[in-house]
C-alpha cells in the first residue's frame, strides 16, 4: 500500500476518534456483524449484488447516452431529451449507491437493536425495488426515443 496516501487517509478518517475507538474497531466490528441475523444479513447481501448490477446498467446507460448524443441531437430540443434521461440516470446511480452504503458499528451499535436494521433493510429494499421500476420505464423511453431522435 502507498503509505504516503494511506497514512493521511486513516489519520483524516479517524480525527474525532478517540484512541480506544481505534483500537477496539476489529471487535465492535465483530460484535456487530454477529448482532445481524442471518437471514437480514443475506437480505442485504443479496440487495448488494442486485444494485451493484443495477449499478452497471445505469453507468453503461449513462455513457452510452453520452456517445450517442453527438449523432442524434442537431438541436437544443434534441439535447435536452438526452441530458435529461442522462439525468434520470444518475438519479438513479445515487440510489443505487445508497443501496450500497455500508453502514459499521458507528452507525448501527449492537445496542441499537433489529430495529435500527430492520429499518435500514426496509429502506434498501423499497429503495431497490423503486430504482429497478425507474431503470425499466427509462430504459424503455431511450429505446423509443433515440430511433425518433435519430431519424428525426
Amino acid at each position: 500500500m502507498a503509505w504516503w496516501f494511506d497514512r493521511p487517509l486513516l489519520s483524516a478518517i479517524t480525527r474525532n476518534w478517540d484512541e480506544a475507538a481505534v483500537k477496539n474497531y476489529p471487535e465492535r466490528i465483530r460484535r456487530h456483524e454477529e448482532s445481524i441475523p442471518t437471514p437480514i444479513s443475506e437480505a442485504l447481501q443479496n440487495i448488494d449484488a442486485k444494485a451493484t448490477g443495477l449499478l452497471t446498467h445505469v453507468s453503461m446507460m449513462i455513457a452510452g447516452l453520452g456517445l450517442i448524443a453527438p449523432l442524434v441531437a442537431n438541436h437544443r430540443f434534441e439535447e435536452a431529451i438526452i441530458v435529461g434521461e442522462m439525468a434520470v440516470y444518475l438519479i438513479l446511480a445515487v440510489g443505487c449507491l445508497r443501496c450500497l452504503t455500508i453502514f459499521g458499528p458507528r452507525d448501527l451499535g449492537v445496542d441499537t437493536g433489529l430495529a435500527g436494521i430492520g429499518s435500514e433493510l426496509l429502506l434498501r429494499r423499497e429503495l431497490y425495488a423503486l430504482c429497478v421500476r425507474a431503470a425499466i420505464i427509462i430504459t424503455m423511453l431511450v429505446v423509443i426515443t433515440l430511433p425518433v431522435l435519430y431519424f428525426w
